[in-house]
């Protein structure tokens, strides 16, 4: 059983979130001049998702917070070492092959960033109800 303090703060939370993305949505929708059924099933949707997301990650009591952590962590790889001669061509070729691997590094960061929170958005949907019961007839969570 999750304490009341964190059921608390996982409704207050996941609230606030989905209430930001609802403003985004709603912005959108505004200045949208050509509105379809599909925004609005998708705006919908992800407003569900960031509620149910934010409040899976603070009751803490399921997989979500392990498996989107576990896919941010894919997007840090570590590049390989470079062998370079120490005259101008070399040392030129050397930073401009840092710099695209600096590049290449933070594009694959962000991807699975998003692909994380994506894939997370989608399984909350389907955990958050059992979350829910086990935050409130689960057994007493020690520490």
């Amino acid at each position: 059983m999750v304490s009341k303090s964190t059921r608390i703060h996982a409704y207050v939370w996941s609230g606030l979130v989905a209430a930001l993305v609802a403003a985004f949505f709603i912005y959108g929708f505004v200045t949208d001049s050509e509105l379809t059924t599909s925004t609005v099933v998708f705006g919908i949707l992800s407003i569900i998702g960031a509620f149910t997301l934010v409040s899976c990650l603070i009751l803490n009591n399921n997989f979500i917070w392990d498996m989107v952590s576990t896919i941010f962590s894919w997007g840090f790889v570590r590049m390989p070492g470079l062998i370079f001669t120490l005259d101008l061509d070399g040392i030129i070729w050397l930073l401009t092959v840092k710099l695209f691997f600096w590049i290449l590094n933070i594009a694959l960061a962000i991807l699975f960033a998003v692909f994380g929170i994506a894939l997370g958005v989608v399984m909350s949907i389907l955990v958050y109800p059992f979350a829910l019961y086990k935050a409130y007839n689960g057994k007493e969570m020690e520490g």
